[in-house]
């Protein structure tokens, strides 16, 4: 086990110290201190990781040492702390603790599930430091896995690849034990479902620093603070993130080309595991990001925005994190259509406001921030490349995913509903991602380009650094646009509430249906069927099903691709 710089360890004192919020404060623009502290806590208030942890991808294995500092700042005293293990809730992986210690006494933590549950006695006002070892067990990539094109799009029950190493690369997303989220004096304790995303957290600091092997380059959130050799032909990557919720994201791999720049007093950071080239794709998609969302909707908080590639799988084509955006490595470096690697980009960037800055519960409210983040990258996709590509990619990436889900002859149903409350990975698919974010479609014809605008920037506003509920966004919207609010509160009912979608979504775009399947229609459909059925997604009884329905709709759907043509 590595120790830290001697910079960092005299960062850590029995309190959050001085030189410790210095360091916190630098990973946050002036403007994003500000709109933390008037809506969350002061930034020597939150709770503070403090982690020194070494990966081993050969073993896919990650052990460290978490050291977290927590402030009571309630009106009653707190019992306990709830920290999750979000790992033990995925097949195949998990992460176990010892030595637990409070203020350096040995305590008896009780684990279950991903609750760890820590005793201890708070006064309202008071702090606190737990410490803790942790061990995890990441799943193991085989070589090339996460970097075919059937990876990004394929669902399956084995994960998302988020926690997971091999020898191309590693994921390390709510990868140590973090404070679990809580609300009205009461910690969240749900275990989270097969679907969506799991981490449910609260705004809080980090300082972390990861030993790689010699050769590996380690890409993260926040303020980075170098990478340095260490003992044993090891290196060691330390950065420091103020105001993020959950773990400090992190990727890591042998391969990684990075290149930086200062975009609008932002470092941007891109990483690829597909040369230079593929870096500086990555960098331009996150700058025409940011440009087009700070304009549209208010100012990026953080002082860094890094972007990396990673094997993912299971269909996610790309994971956002507060100052991370992971993108899909089957991904790039390769022929897609139009605009998919550029949309994805956007999407989990357009996270860094619907998600990172305004907070939700993916768990209980998983449409709350991905539809508008869907939306928003449609919205930056017109900015870049103007309305006509903006419409196809409305239909191709968004609409499309609606449209498949019916194919299936999945039912239409209600968007505002809890993850678990989807049955199957193709009812979640075709209704967070393809149905909801056709609200705010409409809500944008309803107000206009200037007036939707402002309505996102005062809910982003009213709920910075905050969690907003299903509703938030209705409500700024009242604030903004009295007016229109009756007619915005009907069309939210009839998208997210009732099922309309069959006669409110557009049928299919022929031409933009055959692009997204590669250019060659129901023969590439069948192809992606029997992928799907060769590659694991059968695990699921309702997506064995799915497939059949699919098959046998193929005939059908040829037809109709070469009737809709000019």
């Amino acid at each position: 086990m590595m120790t830290w710089r001697k910079a960092v360890l005299a960062l850590i004192a029995a309190a959050i110290a001085p030189e410790e919020v210095d360091l916190l404060a630098r990973s946050l623009r002036p403007e994003g201190r500000a709109e933390m502290e008037a809506n969350a806590a002061l930034l020597s208030a939150l709770p503070v990781a403090e982690v020194q942890a070494e990966l081993d991808p050969s073993r896919a294995r990650v052990e460290g040492q978490l050291r977290l500092v927590v402030r009571n700042r309630e009106s009653a005293p707190w019992y306990e702390v709830v920290l999750r293990a979000y790992p033990n809730a995925a097949r195949g992986t998990w992460l176990r603790i010892d030595d637990v210690r409070v203020e350096g006494k040995r305590v008896a933590a009780r684990s279950h599930g991903s609750v760890i549950s820590v005793p201890l006695e708070l006064s309202p006002g008071a702090s606190a430091a737990i410490s803790m070892s942790f061990h995890g067990q990441m799943r193991r990539l085989r070589e090339g896995e996460g970097e075919e094109l059937l990876s990004a799009v394929l669902p399956s029950n084995g994960g998302y690849g988020t926690f997971a190493a091999g020898p191309q690369g590693a994921a390390l997303v709510d990868w140590y034990p973090q404070l679990a989220a809580r609300a009205h004096g009461v910690w969240d304790r749900e275990e989270p479902g097969p679907l969506g995303d799991a981490s449910h957290a609260d705004p809080a600091n980090a300082v972390v620093a990861l030993t790689v092997p010699h050769g590996w380059r380690v890409a993260a959130a926040g303020t980075a603070l170098g990478q340095h050799p260490v003992t044993g032909g090891k290196e060691t990557a330390t950065f420091a993130a103020a105001g993020i919720r959950g773990s400090l994201g992190m990727a890591a791999s042998p391969m990684y080309d990075e290149v930086t720049e200062q975009s609008s007093a932002i470092e941007l950071r891109a990483s690829s595991m597909h040369g230079e080239a593929g870096a500086r794709a990555l960098l331009s998609c996150a700058r025409q990001a940011l440009q087009s969302l700070q304009a549209r909707f208010g100012p990026y908080p953080w002082t860094a925005l890094a972007v990396a590639e990673v094997p993912l799988t299971g269909g996610a084509g790309g994971v956002e994190l507060p100052g991370l955006a992971l993108i899909a490595a089957a991904l790039a470096g390769r022929a897609l259509p139009a605009g998919l690697f550029e949309f994805t980009c956007y999407h989990e960037v357009a996270h860094q406001w619907w998600q990172g800055v305004v907070g939700s519960d993916p768990r209980r409210a998983p449409w709350v921030d991905e539809a508008l983040a869907q939306y928003s990258a449609i919205l930056v996709t017109e900015d870049v490349r103007g309305k006509e590509a903006a419409d196809q990619a409305l239909s191709t990436y968004v609409a499309l995913n609606y449209h498949g889900m019916r194919l299936a002859r999945v039912a239409d149903g209600r968007v505002a509903r809890a993850a678990d409350d989807f049955r199957t990975p193709l009812a979640y698919a075709g209704l967070i991602y393809g149905k909801a974010p056709l609200f705010f479609d409409k809500a944008r014809a309803v107000l206009g380009d200037a007036g939707f605008d402002a309505v996102s920037r005062a809910y982003r506003q009213a709920w910075a650094f905050r969690e907003a509920g299903g509703d938030g966004w209705l409500q700024a919207a009242r604030r903004v646009a009295p007016d229109r609010f009756s007619e915005l509160s009907a069309l939210q009912k009839r998208w997210w509430e009732e099922k309309h979608g069959d006669e409110d979504i557009a049928p299919p775009d022929g031409l933009a249906l055959m692009e997204a399947l590669g250019g060659t229609g129901g023969d590439n459909f069948a192809q992606l069927l029997r992928a799907l059925q060769d590659n694991g997604a059968g695990d699921d009884a309702q997506v064995r099903e799915a497939l059949k329905q699919l098959q046998k709709l193929i005939p059908e759907l040829s037809r109709m691709l070469q009737e809709t043509q000019p």
